[in-house]
Order: C-alpha cells, then sequence, then structure tokens
C-alpha cells in the first residue's frame, strides 16, 4: 500500500486546526484534542472527505445542541461521569466504530464497511441528540425498561422529545452519506438505492440509541451520594458513593462504544443482506 505523503499532511493539517479550535472552545479536553487529531487524521486519510465528513457532521452538531438549554443542564451536571468537555476515552468511545469501518473500507473497498462507518456515527449523534434535547423535556422521562417516572437525566430515561431527537440526529448522518453516493453517482446509486441506505443508516443509528438507554437502564452504574442524589460518578470528592444499580466497570463510555459498535454492525448487516 502506497502512503500518500501528501494527503497524509494535510489530513494531520486540517485535523490539527479542528482540535485546536475545540479546545478553544471547551468542547474537549487536553487529551480529548489528541484523541481527535488521532482519530480524526486516521478517518481523514483511510476514509477520505466523504467519510470524515459524519465525523465533523457529528462533532459540529454535538457542540452546538449541547450549549441549548445550558442553564437547566448545569443544574443536572453532577449527575453525570464527565462533565461537557470529551475526554479522549469519550473520543474514542463515540469515533472508534468510525475509525474501524473507515480503515476496513480503504483496506478492502467494500462498501458495507462505509456503511458501517456511517451507522457508527449515526448512532453517537441520535445518542447525543436524545441526551442533549432529551433532557429538556418538560415532560419527565420515563425508564425504558420499568415505564417508572426518572429524575431528568438519569441513564435510561427516555422521553418522546428525546426519542424524536435520537432519530433526526441519526437521519442527519445518513442524508449526508445518502446524498454524497447519489452526487458521485457510484454504480447501481439510483434513487431506490439511496432511499434505501438513508433509512438503513438512519435505523441503525436509532437502534445504537435504544441500545444505550437499554445499557443504562440495567447494566450501567448509578451511584447514590451522601446527600441522597443520584450519580454516574463512583466518588464525589474523596467520598465513595453507594453503588445503587448496575456494574461498576460499566461506565457510560463503555455504554457509548458498545452502542456504536452496535450501531455500525446493524448498518453494514443490513448493507450486506440488502
Amino acid at each position: 500500500m502506497t502512503v500518500r505523503f501528501g494527503f497524509l499532511f494535510l489530513a494531520i493539517g486540517l485535523n490539527a486546526a479542528v482540535a485546536l479550535a475545540a479546545l478553544w472552545r471547551h468542547s474537549v479536553s487536553r487529551s480529548g484534542s489528541v484523541a481527535g487529531l488521532l482519530v480524526g487524521s486516521a478517518i481523514l486519510y483511510a476514509g477520505g472527505f466523504f467519510i470524515w465528513g459524519m465525523l465533523m457532521l457529528f462533532f459540529v452538531s454535538a457542540s452546538v445542541i449541547s450549549r441549548v438549554g445550558r442553564t437547566v443542564k448545569a443544574q443536572l451536571a453532577s449527575m453525570h461521569e464527565k462533565g461537557g468537555e470529551r475526554d479522549a476515552i469519550q473520543v474514542l468511545a463515540n469515533g472508534g466504530a468510525g475509525l474501524v469501518g473507515s480503515i476496513l473500507f480503504a483496506a478492502t473497498g467494500e462498501p458495507a464497511f462505509a456503511v458501517a462507518a456511517a451507522g457508527g456515527f449515526a448512532a453517537a449523534n441520535a445518542d447525543t441528540w436524545a441526551g442533549e434535547l432529551g433532557v429538556l423535556s418538560r415532560v419527565p422521562p420515563r425508564s425504558i425498561v420499568t415505564r417508572r417516572e426518572l429524575t431528568p437525566g438519569t441513564s435510561g430515561g427516555v422521553t418522546r422529545a428525546g426519542t424524536l431527537a435520537s432519530v433526526a440526529g441519526s437521519a442527519l448522518i445518513a442524508v449526508w452519506f445518502a446524498l454524497w453516493v447519489w452526487v458521485q453517482g457510484a454504480p447501481g446509486a439510483g434513487l431506490s438505492h439511496t432511499a434505501l441506505l438513508l433509512l438503513i443508516i438512519t435505523a441503525a443509528g436509532a437502534v445504537g440509541s435504544l441500545i444505550d438507554s437499554l445499557l443504562g437502564a440495567t447494566v450501567q452504574a448509578l451511584y447514590r451520594t451522601e446527600d441522597g442524589a443520584l450519580t454516574e460518578r463512583r466518588r464525589s470528592g474523596s467520598t465513595d458513593n453507594v453503588l445503587m444499580r448496575g456494574i461498576p466497570a460499566v461506565t457510560n463510555d463503555v455504554v457509548n462504544l458498545v452502542s456504536t459498535t452496535a450501531g455500525a454492525a446493524v448498518a453494514g448487516v443490513l448493507t450486506a443482506i440488502l
């Protein structure tokens, strides 16, 4: 395999600029900016602007909607394991499936791997949109498993607004992918084929987000602090919180990784079958 040094340097340069801008805007931590540089450069070099565009669409849209309702979200910050800045593990959890799909697509030329990468980004975007917009719902969330009413921001809670946001976030990635395939005029990329890709990727992202909610309601660790508040954090300051539900090793990052991988798998398998 010939190394395209010019394109490699372009990929690194573009992603370095994006990483620095994200760090400046406090969208990522220092470790997150480094991970973003590496992951973004690899995706751009392996998958081209086509797949890299989905990564950027996810990152930019997630950054924008995270600023909607900031006052409300600030009141719920203590419930979440980490703050608003994505660290390296969060970057890998959300972009790892897309990275693997990009590399496999570059190595084999098999279109199903490109669709799998899209499914991974669609799941990440669906889950992010659901979490960022669903928490602003005027109707309290309910457990996806028990249907009991939950405190806003609790893992495993769903609302109608969050579900609609999930589908919209997934569809955004699907539209980018389908339009690119259609504009490029790939063999067999007629209107029906393009519409099928749109449906597959949207569905895969929604399924990934659904799996995220199911895991969040069952096996993801949830703790109670000394003052009785629920949180995803194992410790509050120097005090260990009490495990109320789930498995300590199953953090939000683990759940995100599983859900994005599931989205990629669903998209790739459906493409190969259909």
